[in-house]
């Protein structure tokens, strides 16, 4: 386990690098550090395209990350000029994620499949957007324990006897679509041909073609010298603000 920390600690401290002399040309780093990182950054863009199915014309940054762990090549699929800079992992039991032709991943977004995951054509997917078809662990806090010990001790389960309490349901993103920065897009939605959600929104249900969805923040502002304890911050919404 420990082992795996280092290469992964390695592998993004390259990244981070890699990131580094691309903003800045390379101007303040060694000539020689700079074509060893610019080999190590081909080599991880190789180890990546043997981990899925990456049309050859599709572009991935040094902030992106597949982590295939189904052990499928097939579980992760980025079709033709698709451009990717986020992090898309499938589970050890599990899992598929599929991504069109012309689609863009945004840097931080987290897209993770324990079922299946389908991104039509033309999407574009901003930053800091985190997309799951399944809900990562048992509500049950001693299958949840366990299934933590797993991971550290033994790697993700491969099999989904091993892990008691998920559930699952596919994703859908049709062509065309745009989510914006910040949105959350849990199991068994789809999101309509063309539709746009609005940043930081967390869609729960299905959203029709060519729409604009929205997740209504309401504000609750209050005097400070009101507030006479921290416990206060905890208080009840009112319901006139449902009633709005």
């Amino acid at each position: 386990m420990i082992n795996r920390w280092k290469q992964e600690f390695k592998r993004r401290f390259l990244d981070w690098l890699c990131a580094q002399i691309d903003e800045r040309n390379g101007s303040q780093i060694d000539a020689a550090v700079r074509q060893h990182l610019e080999r190590e950054k081909q080599n991880r863009i190789a180890r990546y395209r043997q981990a899925g199915l990456i049309h050859e014309s599709a572009q991935l940054s040094p902030e992106a990350a597949i982590e295939n762990k189904c052990g499928r090549r097939a579980g992760v699929a980025i079709g033709a000029h698709s451009y990717l800079r986020g992090r898309l992992l499938t589970y050890g039991h599990g899992g598929n994620i599929e991504i069109g032709d012309w689609c863009y991943i945004g840097v931080r977004t987290e897209i993770w499949s324990m079922n299946s995951i389908k991104i039509g054509n033309r999407v574009l997917i901003s930053h800091d957007v985190n997309i799951h078809d399944g809900n990562a662990h048992s509500i049950d806090a001693a299958e949840r324990h366990e299934h933590f010990k797993h991971i550290l001790e033994r790697g993700h389960p491969r099999e989904e006897r091993l892990v008691p309490g998920l559930k699952s349901a596919p994703i859908v993103i049709e062509d065309d679509a745009w989510i914006s920065f910040g949105v959350t897009i849990l199991k068994g939605v789809t999101v309509g041909k063309g539709s746009v959600i609005a940043a930081g929104s967390i869609v729960t249900k299905d959203v029709p073609p060519g729409v604009l969805y929205q997740c209504k923040v309401v504000p609750i502002i209050r005097p400070l010298e009101g507030v006479k304890s921290m416990s206060e911050l905890n208080f009840a919404i009112p319901e006139a603000v449902f009633r709005e």
